[in-house]
């Protein structure tokens, strides 16, 4: 970051030597015109003081009337490498801008970078002491101590304990893969009863052709059954009556016997 503060104060430097620049040649422009127009004042004076000295009046009036093109032309030199100056600042004021706006849209990545770089620091540290742990552990197991013995201990019921987590893992995906597959046999199941239900709704939802004719036969079937029925009722009726009357006993002659039994095979009607 130093670097970048080293960097951006150089543009600054650079600008303030030429705005002193600008302001120099200003000033000097404005003492060269008030030289200028004092000394004309004075020629002035000289001219209306001494009118008979003709010659040299017109010879001092000759050398002052080439200055005022030198000062012009020393104007306008001024004005262009003032424009030039003005434009090299702006274009100073831009780059300066555009570096800001690029370094700006650069800090994002360079913080990505920064902590991608902490974290694998990192990593690589806690597994360097990781290793060194183990180094250590491994070297105190090769005593013959308590301390050793205690570590030795602790480091088979470890083994006992990881070796039983592997077995419920394992026990544990062959259940979690057989509830999944109930699961795709409870979706598949669902799927077809779904489409046999849209199936009966179509089909009577669908129109034969014979539908009328099959419905009016089917009508015609049912009244000639109900009257049928009616008179094998009335029938019974009679029949069961005249056993009554004639008090017969049915049971002992087999053919009234087996009429009677099949006379009530039929509902009575009330």
């Amino acid at each position: 970051m130093s670097f970048g503060l080293e960097a951006s104060s150089i543009p600054l430097r650079e600008e303030s030597s030429l705005v002193f620049f600008f302001l120099f040649f200003f000033f000097f422009f404005f003492l060269v015109m008030e030289s200028s127009d004092s000394q004309g004042k004075l020629n002035h004076m000289v001219e209306t003081m001494e009118p008979n000295d003709v010659p040299a009046a017109e010879g001092a009036t000759g050398q002052k009337d080439t200055s005022p093109v030198d000062m012009l032309r020393i104007k306008q030199q001024m004005s262009n490498q003032c424009f030039e100056m003005a434009v090299q600042l702006n274009a100073e004021k831009n780059k300066r801008s555009c570096s800001t706006s690029e370094a700006e849209r650069d800090l994002p990545e360079y913080i990505g970078e920064l902590e991608r770089v902490k974290t694998l620091h990192f990593n690589s540290t806690l597994t360097l002491h990781r290793m060194q742990m183990w180094h250590a552990i491994g070297e105190k197991l090769n005593w013959s101590d308590s301390e050793a013995d205690a570590l030795k201990a602790i480091s088979d019921r470890c083994m006992g304990l990881c070796s039983h987590i592997k077995h419920l893992q394992q026990e544990s995906k062959k259940l979690q893969d057989e509830v999944t597959e109930i699961q795709k046999n409870r979706l598949e199941m669902k799927r077809l009863t779904h489409e046999k239900i849209k199936h009966m709704e179509e089909s009577s939802k669908k129109e034969y052709p014979d539908m009328e004719k099959y419905k009016a036969a089917l009508e015609k079937g049912q009244a000639n059954l109900e009257k049928y029925k009616k008179m094998a009722i009335m029938t019974q009726n009679v029949l069961r009556g005249i056993l009554l009357a004639c008090k017969v006993n049915w049971l002992d002659d087999p053919k009234l016997r087996d009429i009677a039994m099949t006379l009530e095979e039929f509902p009575i009607s009330e």
